[in-house]
Protein backbone atom coordinates (compact mmCIF):
# COMPACT_ATOMS: atom_id res chain seq x y z
CA UNK A 1 0.00 0.00 0.00
CA UNK A 2 1.30 2.74 -1.04
CA UNK A 3 0.34 6.71 -1.21
CA UNK A 4 -3.67 7.49 0.30
CA UNK A 5 -4.43 4.33 1.15
CA UNK A 6 -0.91 4.17 3.62
CA UNK A 7 -2.35 7.47 5.52
CA UNK A 8 -6.00 6.41 5.87
CA UNK A 9 -4.76 2.75 7.36
CA UNK A 10 -2.50 3.91 10.06
CA UNK A 11 -5.06 6.95 11.55
CA UNK A 12 -7.85 4.54 11.54
CA UNK A 13 -7.28 2.37 14.21
CA UNK A 14 -6.83 5.46 16.75
CA UNK A 15 -9.99 6.66 15.27
CA UNK A 16 -12.02 3.91 16.06
CA UNK A 17 -10.25 3.78 19.49
CA UNK A 18 -11.44 7.32 20.26
CA UNK A 19 -14.96 6.77 19.55
CA UNK A 20 -15.08 3.07 21.22
CA UNK A 21 -13.47 4.05 24.60
CA UNK A 22 -14.65 0.50 26.34
CA UNK A 23 -12.71 -1.47 23.19
CA UNK A 24 -9.28 -2.54 24.81
CA UNK A 25 -7.57 -4.08 27.88
CA UNK A 26 -8.65 -4.12 31.38
CA UNK A 27 -5.75 -1.59 31.76
CA UNK A 28 -7.05 0.79 29.12
CA UNK A 29 -10.24 1.47 30.78
CA UNK A 30 -9.52 2.20 34.45
CA UNK A 31 -9.21 5.81 35.06
CA UNK A 32 -5.96 6.63 36.24
CA UNK A 33 -3.63 9.81 36.48
CA UNK A 34 -1.29 9.77 34.15
CA UNK A 35 2.18 9.36 35.92
CA UNK A 36 5.67 8.04 35.28
CA UNK A 37 6.88 4.16 35.62
CA UNK A 38 8.58 5.77 38.61
CA UNK A 39 6.11 7.95 40.49
CA UNK A 40 4.06 5.05 40.30
CA UNK A 41 6.78 2.78 42.26
CA UNK A 42 6.90 5.54 44.90
CA UNK A 43 3.08 5.91 45.04
CA UNK A 44 3.19 2.03 45.41
CA UNK A 45 6.28 1.92 48.38
CA UNK A 46 4.58 4.96 50.03
CA UNK A 47 1.21 3.30 50.26
CA UNK A 48 2.38 -0.46 51.15
CA UNK A 49 4.77 0.85 53.99
CA UNK A 50 2.37 3.68 55.22
CA UNK A 51 -0.65 1.11 55.48
CA UNK A 52 1.38 -1.77 57.04
CA UNK A 53 3.15 -0.65 59.90
CA UNK A 54 2.69 -3.64 61.19
CA UNK A 55 3.11 -6.32 59.26
CA UNK A 56 0.77 -9.30 59.13
CA UNK A 57 1.44 -12.70 59.85
CA UNK A 58 0.79 -15.34 57.81
CA UNK A 59 -1.64 -17.96 60.09
CA UNK A 60 1.46 -20.53 59.75
CA UNK A 61 3.79 -17.79 61.48
CA UNK A 62 1.19 -17.54 64.22
CA UNK A 63 0.79 -21.26 65.16
CA UNK A 64 3.13 -22.43 68.29
CA UNK A 65 6.67 -24.06 67.29
CA UNK A 66 5.42 -27.04 68.21
CA UNK A 67 2.31 -26.85 65.87
CA UNK A 68 4.83 -25.72 63.01
CA UNK A 69 6.49 -28.80 63.64
CA UNK A 70 3.42 -31.22 63.16
CA UNK A 71 2.32 -29.24 60.28
CA UNK A 72 5.77 -29.78 58.47
CA UNK A 73 5.70 -33.47 59.62
CA UNK A 74 2.13 -34.45 58.38
CA UNK A 75 3.45 -32.48 54.48
CA UNK A 76 6.15 -34.89 54.00
CA UNK A 77 4.71 -37.57 55.24
CA UNK A 78 1.93 -37.24 52.84
CA UNK A 79 4.26 -35.96 49.97
CA UNK A 80 6.37 -39.27 50.47
CA UNK A 81 3.19 -41.29 51.46
CA UNK A 82 2.50 -40.19 47.31
CA UNK A 83 5.57 -40.96 45.81
CA UNK A 84 6.08 -44.29 47.40
CA UNK A 85 2.06 -44.65 46.03
CA UNK A 86 3.36 -43.43 42.61
CA UNK A 87 6.42 -45.93 42.54
CA UNK A 88 4.13 -48.73 43.26
CA UNK A 89 1.95 -48.40 40.94
CA UNK A 90 4.47 -48.51 37.96
CA UNK A 91 6.59 -51.72 40.16
CA UNK A 92 3.34 -53.43 39.90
Amino acid sequence: MTGKDADKSRSRPHQVQDRNPDQGTVLDRIKMPPMSGEEALRRFEEDRSGDNTTQQQSDLAQLHPIMKLIALGGTLLMVVTGLLGILYLFAA
